[in-house]
């Protein structure tokens, strides 16, 4: 019987769902983008109950369709969005509020609270992060404070936490496992990446009872198993969605870099087995726990890359559909400098400013949608140059290629120009689906259909290399530009 490899792949827009074949070659997939909520400036709600059901309901689409049931898949593999946060009633299986994404600001004012005390020294030295609202921690404080279901059902001892990878395990294991893995534990600001445990001392500061939180496992693990698709399916492998990517792009060597350009961006270098603090507003995070071994990394976020663009679509009209902004970068009229900062949801590494605002710096009577267009995907590369810059510093070696993956690396116009202001070679990798390509790696490693790491570096391959073709004397106007309108868009606090 031919056995298959499904992945769940949770992302901040979509739910899709991947068939792998057992020689972890992809053979359909399906998709659907869900509702975003933004109820107040700053806010960002997902509905739980609507990713779980489309979740489920995609499951049922591809095994039809594919003519295949649940005895014929060999494992589970789950990847996703990170940070955001569920509290939910384990008996009914219902969410007291409304997912709160990981863009959401709303603890802006608490965290500015905590930077004051001086107490987000203690934080980065226990988990490695940066306080700011883009982590579980605050979100789920905000939620105890603010929501009656929530009292009640921790009164009643049936309120229980998750990130959507536990969400979404507790509802296909029908409420038999409440796991999280390494990576998605390493992002909620609670969690201890060197003892490997929920910090009493953070739990403490955000008044978090440690009774509602999940267990704690490796990437791969033996996660329990789902019924609801026919058959008994193992679930095997688990992990945050750019973690899943730096897997699937094979970084599992100290130094390698990999940078996915999605809803957000996101850059990790690997550093190796040893814990190390940033000294330049990076994060430390976990990389992944497979067999015992475990690798940290660098992490430059930035919280708008892919969703600027779908908003210059969706809110601005400026095209139908992404595709077009390549078309539209060609178009752009040269003499025109214009500067975009996309920080519709605040800035991220290496400014950690939540409360900023996006701007446009240079408009002119001549400006067009293609000017516009062309300076918001340049904005990506230059935060992505921000990025490398702050990591050759904190890792002291010269970063000389990056992976990439991610939606946006089909604008070809895009990867020429990130590889011109970063002046690095761009490699990108025949499959660029490497988030969902990671969680099927971890999901076939439990399966047994892989060996190991070293085993996922051979079926890694290159589709293109891209280098710069402009001169570094040529682009370091542009990046003065773009450092100097991010400094005064900071000053202006707006």
């Amino acid at each position: 019987m031919q056995k298959y490899i499904l992945v769940i792949d949770q992302s901040t827009t979509s739910s899709k769902i991947i068939l792998f074949k057992n020689n972890l070659k992809k053979i359909d997939s399906v998709q659907k983008e869900f509702k975003q909520y933004f109820p107040k400036d700053g806010w960002v709600e997902h509905d739980a109950k609507e990713i779980w059901e489309d979740v489920k309901d995609l499951i049922i689409k591809i095994l039809k369709k594919n003519k295949i049931n649940g005895k014929n898949i060999a494992s589970i593999g789950i990847a996703n969005q990170r940070e955001t946060t569920v509290l939910w009633n384990k008996k009914t299986g219902k969410p007291v509020n409304k997912a709160i994404v990981w863009q959401d600001r709303r603890t802006s004012d608490y965290c500015q609270k905590i930077k004051l005390e001086k107490k987000d020294l203690i934080i980065k030295k226990i988990t490695g992060l940066i306080i700011d609202p883009y982590f579980s921690a605050t979100k789920i404080k905000w939620i105890l404070e603010n929501n009656n279901k929530a009292k009640k059902d921790l009164k009643n001892g049936n309120l229980i936490f998750g990130t959507i990878d536990t969400w979404l395990l507790w509802n296909l294991t029908q409420g038999r496992s409440h796991y999280t893995d390494i990576t998605n534990a390493s992002r909620t600001m609670i969690f201890d990446s060197k003892k490997e445990e929920w910090s009493k001392i953070l739990l403490k500061l955000f008044k978090i009872p440690k009774k509602i939180l999940p267990k704690v496992v490796e990437n791969v693990f033996d996660f329990g198993t789902t019924s609801l698709f026919g058959g008994s399916i193992k679930i095997g492998g688990m992990a945050g969605d750019q973690q899943a990517a730096n897997i699937g792009q094979a970084c599992f060597n100290a130094g390698q870099s990999k940078s996915t350009y999605g809803t957000g961006c996101f850059f990790l270098m690997n550093i190796g087995q040893k814990f190390k603090a940033s000294n330049h507003k990076l994060l430390t995070t976990v990389a992944y726990k497979i067999h015992g071994k475990k690798m940290f990394c660098f992490e430059g976020s930035i919280f708008v890359a892919g969703s600027a663009i779908q908003w210059l679509r969706d809110k601005l009209n400026f095209f139908k559909d992404s595709s077009e902004t390549d078309k539209l970068y060609s178009l752009a009229n040269p003499q025109e400098k214009i500067t975009v900062i996309p920080a519709l949801t605040g800035l991220g590494a290496p400014h950690w400013k939540p409360n900023t605002r996006g701007a446009i710096f240079g408009l002119t009577r001549n400006t067009s949608i293609a000017d516009i267009t062309k300076a918001t995907l340049e904005s990506i590369a230059l935060q992505t140059n921000d990025l490398i810059e702050a990591m050759e510093k904190d890792a002291k070696i010269k970063i000389n290629q990056i992976k990439v993956d991610g939606g946006m690396i089909n604008n070809l116009n895009f990867v020429q120009t990130l590889s011109n202001i970063t002046q690095v070679k761009i490699i990108k990798p025949l499959n660029i689906e490497t988030t969902s390509l990671g969680a099927a790696y971890l999901a076939a490693i439990n399966a047994g259909l892989i060996k190991d790491t070293i085993q996922i570096q051979k079926l890694w391959k290159i589709d293109k290399i891209i280098k710069p073709n402009i001169k570094k004397q040529i682009i370091k106007k542009t990046i003065k530009s773009w450092k100097n309108s991010v400094k005064i868009l900071i000053k202006l606090n707006y």
